[in-house]
């Protein structure tokens, strides 16, 4: 016993302390990136991405030709009958509010722990303004939501409206840009920047009308003029650059999520779009040997307002006569299992109009609906068998949309600005680079530019709010009736509002 070590106390190397690890701004960038993976849902095959797709113009789900896919919660979104339990609903919901969760979390930890160091109010600042970007997105979809911004509140957070929560999401921009990064550097790509606060509030601004029923269309101008100004993007010279396999390095990228084949292989946390568009005939052709769903298609009436001339018709879609990776046309030789007879053959030749197919439950034939092709796929045989996954990241916040957010702001309010916006230098090379002509200011009506808009920003997760501001989500297209005012907004999930008696249903659910 005389001989009994007494100094018990261990100096342990396997983890650090909270209070030692809130100590500079990399430490707590990296505590803090809990707010930012959770992003990294939006490319799952339920998610707030794909749900968005569905309830607008350019996407569809009908039956494939081997039966899958007749889910209803897909008829639904096509048709705009949402029933109050649709699971894309629903992890739509979780997406926003688990989002907000984590940031209130985060902040909660850096405010409590964080010693003062240079670079702590930016780290807040980026949770302040994500936390933002996840209460918009809810605003969007459902209006009237819970609000919640202290990890220490208690009770069931309270229902607040559309307009209270828009001058929410408004104020924390105001009061929170200013200390955010300016540049556009390598070290804050996916991470949130003065350009990517201003573009959220220019997005806030240019729907405000809509949303609380005052037009802000000069303080969406402004605010698109802040992220011009800042000359820390530019336009890419080639627009299929954007959705290449390795494309962070594009000029236009203000806000992205990241995606790797190995840090975000995961169910729910990764980008699998090959997986919901391409099917097995196609799979060889990019060298893909994992299993591929043959589910989302686009809708007809949608391929069908492209210009000929619009080279990014070729750049979003697959369609046409299809190859072989060794460039020779591709034809199909299907075989009955048990006896290797031919039971079919057909040139691969996908058919983009779907002629004669309706949207129902007979099933659709394997080249019929143009598959989603704007990512690049990779060829290089990294996606093999197990892998859901892709490398190409998405940029949420493209610096072309900011274009047309500022022309649109300009032609919404009238005069000689119509005229201005027709002249932006970079709206016409948006136009240019896709083979068009620039428009004059008589042709830059709202129409036009809601078809330029569609065209440029296609299946970037857009088409449903910009339906709605351009006043087109209720009219009638390729398997959806004319729908009622309501549909405007989704019902709020059964299950959360058993969760939170505070909640009331959307009108018309």
């Amino acid at each position: 016993m005389a001989m009994a070590c007494i100094n018990l106390e261990e100096e342990v190397y396997s983890s650090i302390s909270k209070d030692a690890f809130f100590a500079s701004e990399n430490l707590l960038s990296i505590y803090s990136a809990r707010a930012y993976t959770t992003l990294q849902a939006w490319g799952s095959e339920q998610s707030m991405w794909t749900m968005n797709l569905q309830l607008g113009n350019e996407v569809t789900v009908p039956m494939n030709s081997v039966g899958e896919w007749k889910q209803d919660r897909y008829a639904q979104l096509q048709t705009h009958n949402v029933k109050i339990n649709n699971e894309l609903i629903e992890r739509s919901w979780d997406y926003c509010f688990n989002g907000i969760a984590a940031c209130n979390d985060v902040m909660y930890e850096i405010e409590k722990r964080a010693k003062d160091f240079d670079g702590k109010d930016r780290i807040l600042a980026e949770m302040h303004i994500i936390r933002a970007f996840y209460y918009f997105l809810a605003i969007d979809c459902w209006g009237n939501i819970p609000y919640s911004v202290s990890k220490e509140e208690k009770g069931y957070p309270e229902q607040k409206g559309r307009a209270d929560m828009c001058k929410f999401v408004e104020d924390e921009i105001l009061k929170y840009r200013d200390d955010l990064a300016i540049e556009n550097t390598p070290l804050y790509y996916g991470r949130v920047t003065q350009g990517m606060a201003n573009t959220l509030l220019a997005k806030l601004y240019l729907n405000s009308e809509e949303w609380t029923r005052t037009p802000r269309w000069k303080d969406a101008e402004d605010a698109c003029k802040k992220v011009i100004d800042s000359h820390q993007y530019s336009l890419c010279g080639n627009y299929k650059d954007n959705f290449k396999v390795y494309n962070e390095g594009s000029p236009e990228a203000i806000f992205s999520i990241p995606y790797s084949t190995v840090y975000t292989e995961s169910d729910h946390n990764s980008f699998i779009l090959f997986v919901l568009t391409l099917d097995g005939y196609l799979g060889p052709t990019y060298n893909i040997n994992s299993a591929l769903w043959d589910g989302f298609v686009g809708q007809p009436d949608f391929f069908a307002t492209y210009d000929d001339a619009d080279t990014r018709r070729a750049d979003t879609w697959i369609y046409g006569q299809q190859f072989d990776k060794t460039g020779q046309p591709l034809h199909v030789v299907i075989k009955d299992k048990k006896t290797d007879a031919i039971t079919e053959e057909f040139d691969y030749i996908i058919d983009p109009s779907m002629e004669g197919l309706v949207y129902d439950k007979t099933g659709r034939k394997p080249t019929q609906g143009a598959r989603l092709g704007k990512w690049e796929f990779q060829t290089d045989g990294l996606i093999e068998s197990d892998q859901t996954s892709m490398d190409n990241d998405f940029h949420v916040f493209r610096y072309a949309d900011v274009i047309l957010m500022y022309v649109e702001a300009l032609v919404r309010q009238g005069g000689t600005k119509v005229a201005e916006a027709a002249a932006v230098p970079e709206f016409q090379q948006i136009r240019t680079r896709a083979g068009l002509a620039p428009m004059t200011a008589a042709e830059l009506t709202l129409d036009n530019l809601y078809t330029e808009r569609s065209h440029e920003l296609a299946l970037e997760g857009w088409a449903r709010q910009d339906l709605i501001r351009f006043g087109k989500y209720l009219e009638a297209w390729w398997g959806k009736p004319a729908g009622q005012k309501y549909m405007k907004l989704l019902p709020i999930p059964d299950a959360k509002r058993a969760s939170n008696p505070n909640l009331n249903q959307n009108d018309g659910y």
